[in-house]
């Protein structure tokens, strides 16, 4: 969430869900376990707008650097898929269409996707839970592996603009692996500095593999 952080350690609840949303909830989830759960945890109305986060949600958010405000109008009602980047709000926005309703199926539909530090490679599980008479979702993201990264990402390259930065002054990343495109275009490079930090003047693709990933075709999916 593109906001400044807060300066209190914990949100109160009052801040983190919004009104009507409790009794949406219930039967299927208990607030009070959401708000224990160890995972990272929000809910979406049917329109897509953000009606709550669990703490672990806003501990992973401080954590990993993003602006989080006091005030919660800076994201209770911010529509989710205005967050997310460009390139993947097509794969995100189906996900949601796939999601079975509610008492329809044995499993949520479910995604695996990186979120790295510099440092860490990091997996999470995304499963989405369609809530009864379509009023919304609870989405539970859940970490499954972290470990230092490996030769996977190539050799760390340093944050070379000269190398990156194209001819109109933009830096190519992509919104998942988070490589980022030489300028010639032949080749994609695990510079770490630029995970911390993006420069500026940074833009958001998908690489090669990302692509193949992200969308393969109709009837793998």
């Amino acid at each position: 969430m593109n906001v400044r952080p807060s300066a209190t350690s914990e949100w109160p609840l009052a801040q983190r869900l919004a009104e009507g949303f409790a009794s949406v909830l219930s039967p299927n989830f208990v607030l009070e376990q959401l708000e224990k759960h160890p995972a990272s945890i929000f809910g979406l109305l049917p329109d897509g707008r953000l009606a709550y986060v669990n703490p672990a949600w806003a501990r992973f958010a401080r954590e990993n650097g993003a602006h989080v405000a006091d005030a919660p109008s800076a994201w209770l009602g911010q529509r989710y898929l205005d967050v997310i980047a460009e390139p993947l709000k097509p794969f995100y926005a189906q996900l949601f269409e796939r999601a079975p309703k509610e008492g329809t199926a044995m499993h949520p539909v479910s995604h695996v996707y990186e979120c790295s530090t510099a440092d860490i490679f990091r997996q999470f599980v995304m499963k989405v839970y369609a809530l009864p008479k379509d009023e919304g979702f609870v989405v539970i993201n859940s970490l499954i592996a972290s470990r230092p990264h490996d030769a996977s990402k190539g050799e760390p390259q340093p944050p070379n603009t000269a190398l990156y930065q194209s001819t109109d002054g933009l830096i190519l990343q992509c919104s998942h692996c988070r490589m980022v495109r030489r300028a010639d275009k032949t080749r994609w490079d695990w510079v770490p500095a630029w995970v911390e930090q993006m420069p500026a003047g940074t833009s958001h693709g998908i690489c090669d593999v990302c692509f193949e990933y992200y969308y393969p075709d109709d009837e793998n999916w």
